[in-house]
């Protein structure tokens, strides 16, 4: 009886330990298993850092449907940007993407082979209405054929190491909806994959390298060549905008796009800034029974709540994150200090600390000394490596990235050289 009252409290004891370390970490897995989305995978970031706040099968490759169409506009606002096309340039319609935009069984906008439209009208039919003809002109207009556009996007997937991404046409259609557009020598069911990691690596540097790409996909409602002969009203399909179905007044998203097909379901990017934080979240083959539903905006909406509710986020600046003692052998000072190059965000559990939070310096190689540490001398504010962090002993995940988080740092002051006769005797001491 003893024994047992002793194996009793052992085991109690034993469980409180573990429970106590189960919170001191904030396991990911535990709690996000709790959530229990009903999706096939799914995916939040930090927008900045990449920081991964939340995982479900995201390395798994899984048809995106109109989600492509985030690398298809990331591609037509980089030829925006290098002055190789313009907003107000004309698009010619062939009769094959005119026929496509008259297809009623794809989301469209319809298109005359008669007339020309502006880059910035078949952009926003792209982005708000999905219509699918409409950045199939684009590519047209961008790369000369859909072939070659879409060799251009395997290559652009490749440059944002996208390497999960198989691509067959601009739109996310598949091959044989593609018609004669498409390739005759691939089965008429293939249609373009990627991973909700990879989706969420796209549409971050979509974010970071075009930002005013959300006042397109924040709009719930535009027309499309008003008063002309292809007029068309457009809602877009993101119900959780304002004035959508299922709108949150405490989400206010404003973006990105969705993506449906049979095999699909529902897909959804999507971005939302919070109390100045933005995140970035993918759920992928949601239920989608019919036109509307809604499952993929629930299922977006309780990953976003769960990601406020889960986490805070932790502000790096000049004046909150500090590294000191940094070695400059050679250096009129034999240490300096040194803090974030810019300003960055780590999200840490609500029972978690800064305490919990721990560096390491890795110096890029132009700026080591021959034996270790800074080489002297070196300016302030000097981007001379990076700093990885670590969360109570765990590393912390950056989507797209191996190990752990990793974020540039800068000297906060100068460190002159030290004189000849320093070094020498500095270099002569080191040899004992």
């Amino acid at each position: 009886m003893v024994f047992k009252t002793v194996k009793s409290r052992f085991q109690i004891g034993l469980f409180a330990c573990v429970f106590f370390i189960m919170m001191l970490l904030g396991g990911l897995t535990a709690n996000a298993s709790s959530l229990n989305l009903q999706v096939k995978s799914a995916i939040a970031i930090d927008a900045d850092t990449g920081q991964v706040l939340y995982q479900k099968n995201d390395a798994k490759s899984l048809p995106v449907a109109s989600m492509t169409k985030l690398l298809s506009t990331y591609i037509v606002l980089q030829q925006i940007k290098s002055g190789k096309l313009h907003w107000n340039s004309r698009v010619k319609i062939s009769p094959a993407v005119a026929k496509l935009s008259r297809n009623t069984e794809l989301t469209n906008v319809p298109l005359s082979a008669k007339r020309t439209y502006s880059v910035r009208e078949l952009y926003q039919a792209t982005l708000i209405y999905s219509a699918n003809a409409a950045i199939t002109a684009l590519g047209n207009k961008v790369a000369g054929s859909p072939h070659q556009f879409v060799s251009l996007m395997r290559k652009t997937a490749k440059q944002l190491h996208l390497n999960s991404a198989k691509l067959i046409t601009a739109s996310g259609i598949t091959n044989g909806q593609a018609a004669s557009l498409g390739y005759a020598s691939l089965p008429k069911k293939d249609e373009n994959t990627m991973s909700a990691s990879d989706v969420a690596k796209l549409a971050q540097d979509l974010l970071k390298t075009y930002p005013e790409i959300l006042q397109t996909t924040s709009q719930a409602k535009m027309w499309f060549d008003k008063g002309g002969s292809s007029q068309t009203e457009m809602t877009n399909w993101n119900l959780l905008l304002k004035g959508e179905t299922q709108y949150d007044a405490t989400l206010p998203v404003d973006g990105l796009k969705t993506g449906t097909s049979t095999a699909a379901g529902g897909n959804f990017v999507g971005t939302v800034k919070k109390n100045g934080h933005r995140i970035i979240t993918v759920v992928m083959h949601a239920a989608n029974k019919s036109t509307g539903d809604p499952s993929r905006f629930v299922q977006t909406k309780r990953l976003m709540k769960w990601v406020y509710a889960t986490y805070k986020p932790i502000a790096l600046t000049t004046k909150t994150y500090q590294l000191s003692d940094i070695k400059v052998p050679m250096g009129k000072t034999t240490t300096t200090s040194a803090t974030v190059a810019k300003p960055a965000t780590v999200w840490i559990r609500k029972q978690q600390t800064t305490k919990q939070l721990k560096s390491s310096v890795t110096i890029d190689s132009a700026y080591q000394a021959k034996k270790g540490g800074l080489k002297a001398p070196i300016k302030a504010n000097t981007t001379f490596g990076v700093t990885k962090l670590t969360l109570a002993g765990q590393s912390i995940p950056q989507v797209g990235q191996s190990g752990t988080m990793r974020l540039p740092i800068k000297t906060t002051v100068s460190v002159n050289q030290a004189n000849w006769i320093v070094r020498t005797w500095r270099n002569f001491v080191a040899l004992f």
